[in-house]
């Protein structure tokens, strides 16, 4: 057997030296092919194709997968230890062997099994081409898996990465909404790119009726960009790359940690399982309890009509995206009054605005076991900034609506219902964008308290935008200890690092910096509307909240394309914004002499 171990050596010296290139080459094509599967499924939904054209899909999406097929023997035939290979990559073995069984069986016998198989059972084409869009789906997921393990060979920054992730997805987003059969009339290009961004930015702000200009199937692919936006693509590309065994690179966990806020590093595959597992849970809690709760006054066509109105809703307040099936949103009158729906609403729009880090403080089984073993132990201090923060801009919120709307626009509510409507509004503003009251006849000292919480936001490594309620926190106290004359900035009696506070003022410098020239070129390219209203425009796009005071359709090509650049500023944030804008500049070993300046 000594000469067959000296051949496979052989080999592997052979292999070693092309199988880089090779691959490099294998997976630029992959990334063709897999774009070229994109775009056959795109056709597929967007045109309605006949049973003849969708045969013709079907089989080059089932090449599609050939391809993807044959790299994976690539990769067990170069890779220096098959056996092992195989074994470590069971499931994905198991897929590409049903892959291989169905090309044999199609070229032996011009047919597929599985294709006579669903007809048995009733199916028609566009079943099978689903059944094959299914395979596609999960070879592509586990590619992007597999991709971000190897995210330090692109060499792209963090903040890079982040804004090209939003990028690619609200570029899929505007082509996918501009297809004919996800609208009732054709959509222009700039209205399919503002919807598209303002749905992948979890805004809401609208150009058209997401009820009534929207197919069912336009109404689907917006749920799902305002899905992915507010879980962000990354994350679920690298949640996906968690499992694999060569996952978890250094340059994928700093990656990740600028991605959710938070400087814990070794638990980082964990912290992104769930992610995804809180953000199921309470979407699927909170459809299951509006499903119930909606009343009986709303016309559904039916229980299927029901459940996806109650999915997308939940959906919509979790990730803080403000989209709604309703003409006049929450406000309609068949809603309008649906209060334990409302405090659904509510509970999921707070929820999604703490964070996922703060979410898994709260309720992981690891924390809750350590808590409960040793008592000293409490949450983070992070957690308790974000929870004491939130609190009290809830209760204060809710308490000036409440005196500030009282005979206005809750005059015909009673006591229970202003409560409620007080408490929601006090929430929405946190970058949610539902409304259960007339947002355009509230008077001017209530909307200067919605653009300070819109400018504030939710909190970090959430579904939110803003500054931040943490950022806010920290400048005041910041502020408060200058005043002071105290050298440290302390917070439930830790000191906060002077780095962390100078990122605070970078964040609050540069919201407000694009905010100003932002509001001026919006007053500039639409002279017609107010002050007021542009300034609230402009404040909930940059905040990602969606609340409007109806001018959003009405804003010329210019000023819609204004607020699409402001909403992705405000999802990705300024400061990263900046970081992309600006040259990292090298660390020098001299100062300058210090200089005397009068301040204040």
């Amino acid at each position: 057997m000594g000469w067959l171990r000296n051949t496979r050596e052989r080999i592997n010296v052979v292999l070693f030296n092309i199988r880089g290139i090779f691959f490099k080459v294998v997976n630029v094509l992959s990334v063709f092919v897999g774009l070229s599967g994109l775009g056959i499924i795109v056709y597929f939904f967007g045109f309605s194709p006949d049973a003849v054209t969708t045969l013709s899909l079907t089989f080059f999406l089932q090449r599609i997968l050939d391809f993807f097929l044959l790299k994976f023997f690539f990769r067990v035939f170069f890779d220096f230890n098959p056996r092992r290979f195989i074994k470590e990559n069971v499931w994905e073995t198991l897929l590409m062997l049903f892959i291989l069984s169905e090309t044999i069986l199609y070229f032996v016998f011009s047919e597929t099994y599985w294709l006579t198989f669903l007809e048995i059972l009733g199916f028609t084409e566009n079943g099978y081409f689903l059944f094959v869009q299914l395979f596609f789906w999960i070879v592509v997921l586990r590619e992007a898996g597999r991709a971000t393990i190897n995210m330090g060979d692109y060499h792209i920054s963090p903040a890079g990465m982040l804004a090209l992730s939003f990028l690619i997805l609200i570029v899929i987003g505007t082509v996918l909404l501009k297809m004919p059969e996800m609208t009732v009339e054709p959509l222009s290009w700039t209205d399919a790119l503002f919807t598209s961004t303002s749905a992948c930015c979890v805004t809401g702000l609208i150009v058209q009726d997401t009820a009534t200009f929207f197919t069912f199937k336009g109404q689907l692919i917006i749920m799902l960009l305002f899905q992915l936006g507010g879980l962000n693509m990354l994350t679920i590309a690298t949640f996906i790359g968690s499992f694999y065994r060569r996952s978890g690179s250094l340059h994928s966990i700093s990656l990740m940690r600028d991605f959710l806020d938070t400087d814990q590093t070794g638990n980082m595959k964990t912290i992104l399982r769930k992610v995804i597992y809180y953000s199921l849970v309470f979407e699927l809690t909170g459809a299951v309890l509006l499903f119930f709760l909606w009343g009986g006054e709303y016309p559904f066509t039916g229980t299927s009509d029901r459940i996806f109105f109650s999915v997308f809703h939940s959906v919509s307040a979790f990730n803080n995206a403000g989209f709604s099936l309703v003409t006049d949103g929450l406000f309609d009158a068949s809603i309008r009054h649906q209060y334990l729906a409302q405090m659904v609403v509510m509970i999921l729009i707070v929820a999604g605005g703490l964070g996922f880090i703060v979410l898994q403080d709260i309720f992981s089984v690891e924390s809750r076991r350590r808590k409960k073993q040793s008592h000293w132990q409490r949450l983070m201090v992070n957690t308790r900034l974000v929870l004491t923060i939130t609190g009290i801009m809830l209760l204060s919120g809710a308490v000036l609506f409440f005196v500030l709307e009282y005979d206005n626009v809750l005059k015909d509510y009673s006591l229970g219902g202003k409560l409620v409507a007080s408490f929601f509004q006090s929430a929405t503003t946190r970058t949610a964008g539902f409304n259960t009251v007339d947002t355009a006849a509230l008077t001017l000292p209530t909307l200067l308290v919605f653009m300070l919480f819109m400018f504030i936001g939710a909190s970090p490594g959430s579904t939110g935008g803003g500054i931040k309620t943490t950022t806010f926190a920290v400048a005041l106290k910041a502020a408060w200890a200058n005043l002071r004359g105290k050298e440290h900035v302390e917070i439930f009696k830790r000191n906060i690092r002077w780095a962390s506070v100078n990122k605070t003022y970078a964040i609050i410098s540069l919201a407000l910096t694009f905010l100003f020239v932002f509001t001026i070129l919006l007053l500039i390219t639409n002279p017609g509307f107010t002050f007021h209203e542009i300034l609230f425009e402009q404040i909930s796009a940059m905040g990602t909240v969606g609340l409007s005071l109806g001018i959003t359709g009405e804003l010329s090509a210019a000023g819609k394309l204004i607020l699409v650049v402001s909403m992705f500023i405000g999802r990705i944030g300024s400061l990263t914004m900046g970081i992309i804008l600006s040259r990292r500049v090298a660390s020098k070993n001299y100062r300058y002499p210090n200089a005397r300046l009068m301040i204040g």
